[in-house]
């Protein structure tokens, strides 16, 4: 872009069209953008654009976006159209020219322009940049020192994430030209602040505040990122040491401020940026932080432990005052060497240091107080949360999960009891069961903060059961108090009554007779009912849910509750609204049929009472996890109903379709269960319907196969789903075994042109996958074979004696060609010509080098199945009056002998047997289990019947080879052949044949 101040007016309108609230004029100004932002000049005309301060701010600000966007992605060296050297300089030298300004927003956005351009360029190509914003900082006009210090924050913040070795000590050097002035400035700024919280109205504190948070925040950064050695500079001890200093006087400011006093927000935020900082320091530097236990100890211990002034705390400081004790706790770094005991190293002075202080620390009393204040302040519900029971009950009973105790007080306060009490189990047990016997007389007539203080410490016995394992005999417990005050029904005990529910959930599973478990179960259900609280069903679910899923688990024992439970959770699913909630219901739902196996079928129809509305809303709600919920529900149904899950096809074939349609944004979230749903209705249906068949067309959406889903591709498919995909293909080929000419015309093509696209891109794993179901392909539709196997086998064969994939792929594409063999060998010779002819090879060298490469190969068949297989087809070659067989003919007898060492085995009368006859293909009995036999089982073990591996005795097969191999060659060349053939595997020959046919067979005199 030419033209110099044209160029800049051109921008400019382009700029003000983009600004337009008019979406027509918008669109032409984003467009035009777009056209030059590849072209040179356009980035320095952006420039100058921001530094004219006379324009409309909103069209700077866009400037500023547009070239961030440039930054992004044509800044870095090499970038392709990527900026010029020339406009690079040009663009920052405007940029600095630009730092004070006055608009706010403005401002910000420039000096997060500048921090990006800074993680490229600087020091290396901007070394002016750090100067002058630190004259800048020095300035006497306030408002460059403000907008300096707020860019240098963002460019301190930007240069302190680079890992690289260069960058890094790019960064050491820096801080170090920096640090001690900005501590300083730190200070000078804060005692100005003091000094305006001594006047009266305070408002003269808030600039200073604000400057010294903004300078704290740079030193922060410098000081996790800044120091190779933290424990060694002596400027960054100092400063943490007037960290740590002030925070107790901030808080003793804040104290006297009112909350919605603009100070008092201020002065909060430094305080968190102070705590910040000492996490941070003390997260990074543990070794170095180790002469501040001490002092951080006694701070957390004085102000949320037993502080002076209860009006001094505040939510956010007692969450990271918590944090940073727990922080410190854990620390494995304080931590003795476990191998010291076997060794005579001795470990750090700062180690054994660090050990000193926190013994000084924890003794028993304080460990006591901290766990007391813990159990009997923190914990016990406040008064807002009681409050948010009465308003929101399915959000009170949300769970929190993730590094939520991060934000939330109550999670913070049950992960720091836990902590404690893990790291401190022997000194604080007797603490808590003391706590747990004195509120066992607390009643439903006592004080209502006596209820709160007996919720809390029941919520304390629950969150340690693994530490308190040993001590409480919770079986004892159940029956003589929790079952009793279960059946209070006093409305100002439901907390309790609440707690005992959760609480049984939490022991259940830890330590629990199994003679109580039905107890458990009636009890449970009975405060399911719906006039029930709806917390405390909420939690009983969910502990209901925590019984059910234990490994130790009975469906026998729990069958008769199971209608019951069935009919409580689905009107307790009715119930709810909020799409979390009715997510977690589910997920009980979809346990229980999961673990109570057949037993579930006969209340499979109240279950499907409410799916349909469920999906219904779930879609109409946009929520995906209650959608997929809902999939994974569907699922345990089919496989629950088996062979009558027939009947929910017309209602969950769309479900699958919608969640597998790539043409709908809703698959990218669905996918994936939608294909497990997919695979269990073909596995579990009787027979194909019209309905079923026309789902496959998903897959070759999925696949990337049509024309309309042309930008599809392998890279945006894991290869969980790829495969899925492919089982879902080889259960169709199975699923239409009958029905052959329904496969050619609703499946083959697309089975055929999935296994053609993905053969040679997908990993080996996936490989074998493929070649399955054309192994399916050829068992179940022979005289389909050559049409539908000729346009893949090619490339099949090819890669395999390439050994282009890993041994079980090689393996599982030489037992397919195997098959061929086997089944129809006019076909398999005829494609090794057509082979031969392409690879411009004779038909006789081709086949000898297959001959070889396969004998080769069966050694790394893992996979008896496959052994036998190759042993097969190799012995079905032996009759061939061929040069490529008989000059290999001792290589085929010793591979055939190496696998009747392997399927052969002897009964006690010393009769030999082959293994693999008669025995189950699919391995799916499961004679005496529960486990109900899926339909696609039942085909499956329907064709391994049928299937040589398990139709022929592999010893009887070769006999029988050895046998024609002797008429189609007579005595004489036989004889020679035989020959050919080592000793030793003639004599393990021996053991294998018919006693009466051994002379014959193997061409000998004597054996």
């Amino acid at each position: 872009m030419s033209g110099g101040a044209n160029a800049r007016s051109r921008v400019f309108e382009a700029l003000q069209c983009a600004c337009s609230q008019d979406p027509s004029v918008l669109k032409v100004g984003e467009q035009q953008l777009k056209a030059w932002e590849k072209e040179p000049g356009f980035y320095t005309a952006l420039s100058f654009v921001i530094g004219e301060r006379g324009l409309d701010p909103s069209v700077r600000w866009m400037a500023i976006t547009y070239i961030k966007n440039g930054v992004e992605r044509y800044w870095r060296p090499g970038a392709p159209n990527g900026i010029t050297e020339e406009e690079k300089a040009v663009v920052r030298t405007t940029l600095l020219q630009c730092i004070e300004e006055p608009v706010q927003q403005v401002s910000s956005q420039l000096a997060v322009l500048v921090a990006r351009i800074a993680r490229l360029d600087c020091p290396e190509n901007w070394s002016e940049l750090i100067p002058l914003l630190t004259k800048g900082v020095q300035s006497s006009n306030s408002l460059l020192q403000k907008c300096s210090l707020g860019t240098m924050k963002h460019v301190v913040k930007s240069l302190a994430t680079r890992r690289l070795m260069p960058q890094r000590k790019a960064f050491f050097e820096i801080t170090q030209s920096l640090f001690v002035y900005l501590a300083k400035l730190w200070t000078s700024y804060l005692q100005e602040s003091l000094a305006g919280l001594g006047k009266e109205g305070f408002e003269l504190a808030l600039a200073p505040l604000e400057l010294s948070r903004t300078c704290l925040k740079i030193v922060r950064q410098m000081m996790v990122y800044g120091f190779p050695k933290f424990h060694g500079v002596l400027e960054a001890l100092q400063f943490l040491h007037q960290v740590l200093d002030r925070v107790p006087v901030f808080l003793e400011l804040r104290s006297q401020l009112s909350q919605e006093h603009a100070t008092a927000n201020s002065l909060e935020k430094n305080i968190t940026l102070m705590m910040k900082t000492l996490q941070e320091v003390q997260s990074h530097h543990p070794i170095g932080y180790v002469s501040f236990l001490t002092p951080t100890l006694q701070l957390v211990y004085t102000t949320i432990v037993e502080p002076r002034d209860e009006g001094q705390l505040y939510e956010r400081f007692i969450i990271q005052a918590m944090n940073l004790l727990k922080q410190i706790i854990k620390c494995e770094d304080y931590n003795l060497p476990t191998s010291l005991q076997l060794s005579e190293s001795v470990p750090p002075p700062q180690v054994m240091d660090a050990q000193q202080a926190k013994l000084a620390f924890f003794k028993a009393s304080t460990c006591q107080t901290i766990l007391q204040r813990l159990v009997c302040h923190y914990m016990p519900l406040s008064q807002q949360e009681l409050q948010n029971w009465e308003d929101d009950a399915e959000e009170f009973a949300q769970e929190k999960t993730g590094e939520v105790h991060q934000y939330s007080l109550r999670v913070c306060v049950e992960t720091m009891y836990v902590c404690l009490l893990h790291e401190y189990q022997q000194t604080l047990t007797p603490t808590v069961l003391t706590l747990i016997r004195n509120v066992q007389a607390v009643d439903a007539s006592a004080e209502f903060d006596s209820l709160r203080l007996k919720e809390a410490v029941y919520k304390a016995a629950g969150l340690g059961a693994f530490q308190l394992y040993d001590d409480i005999d919770f079986d004892s417990w159940y029956q003589r108090q929790l079952l009793a005050e279960l059946q209070v029904n006093e409305s100002r005990y439901k907390i309790v009554r609440h707690r005992v529910v959760w609480l049984i959930g939490n022991w259940a599973t830890v330590k629990l007779s199994p003679s109580l478990l039905t107890s458990i179960y009636f009890n449970l259900l009975a405060v399911l009912r719906p006039q029930e609280d709806l917390v405390i069903r909420l939690t009983a679910a969910d502990s209901l849910r925590l019984v059910i899923d234990d490994f130790e688990f009975s469906a026998e024992e729990f069958s008769p509750y199971l209608a019951d439970c069935v009919q409580l959770l689905v009107q307790l699913l009715c119930t709810v609204s909020q799409p979390d909630t009715k997510l977690r219901v589910l997920t009980v739902l979809s346990i229980l049929m999961e673990r109570m196996e057949s037993h579930i079928q006969p209340h499979i129809p109240t279950l499907l009472q409410c799916l349909p509305s469920l999906w219904e809303t779930s879609t109409q709600e946009n929520s995906s996890l209650l959608r997929i919920g809902v999939l994974n529900t569907l699922t345990n149904i089919v496989r629950g109903l088996g062979p009558l899950s027939i009947q929910l096809h017309e209602f969950v074939l769309p479900v699958v379709h919608l969640a597998t349609d790539v043409n709908t944004p809703e698959h990218v979230y669905l996918m994936e269960e939608g294909l497990d749903l997919w695979m269990s209705l073909i596995h579990y249906s009787p027979a194909s319907s019209a309905h079923l068949l026309r789902l496959i067309t998903n897959i070759a959406g999925l696949l990337g196969l049509t024309a309309s889903d042309s930008n599809s591709s392998i890279t945006n498919f894991s290869s969980d789903n790829l495969n899925q995909c492919f089982n879902i293909l080889d259960g169709y080929c199975i699923l239409c075994g009958s029905q052959p000419d329904t496969f050619i015309q609703s499946c083959a093509e697309v089975v055929m042109q999935s296994c053609r696209s993905y053969i040679r891109e997908v990993k080996s794993e996936s490989v074998v996958i493929i070649v399955t179901v054309l192994e399916h392909i050829v068992q179940l539709y022979p005289s389909h074979v050559p049409s539908l196997i000729s346009p893949i086998l090619p490339n099949l064969f090819t890669d395999t004696l390439d050994e282009v994939n890993h041994p079980p792929a090689v393996s599982a594409s030489l037992s397919l060609l195997a098959r061929i063999l086997l089944q129809n060998s006019t076909f398999f010779f005829s494609f090794l010509q057509q082979m031969a002819s392409q690879t411009q090879q004779t038909p006789a060298s081709l086949f000898g080098h297959l001959i070889e490469f396969w004998t080769e190969k069966i050694d790394d068949m893992s996979q008896v199945q496959h052994r036998k297989l190759s042993g097969l087809a190799m012995a079905s070659l032996l009759p061939l009056n061929d040069q490529c067989v008989t000059s290999r003919f001792g290589t085929i007898v010793n591979a055939c002998v190496e696998i009747l060492h392997d399927v052969m085995e002897t009964t006690e009368n010393d009769i030999l047997y082959d293994q693999l006859v008669n025995s189950s293909g699919s391995g799916s009995e499961n004679k005496g289990s529960t486990v109900m036999q899926s339909e696609h089982e039942k085909r499956e073990t329907q064709l391994a019947a049928c299937d040589p591996v398990r139709a022929l005795s592999f010893h009887g097969y070769v006999t029988s080879k050895l046998d024609a191999c002797a008429v189609v060659h007579g005595p004489a060349a036989y004889q020679h052949l035989m020959k050919g053939v080592d000793g030793s595997v003639k004599e393990q020959l021996a053991v294998f044949l018919p006693q009466e046919h051994l002379r014959t067979l193997l061409a000998l005199d004597a054996i």
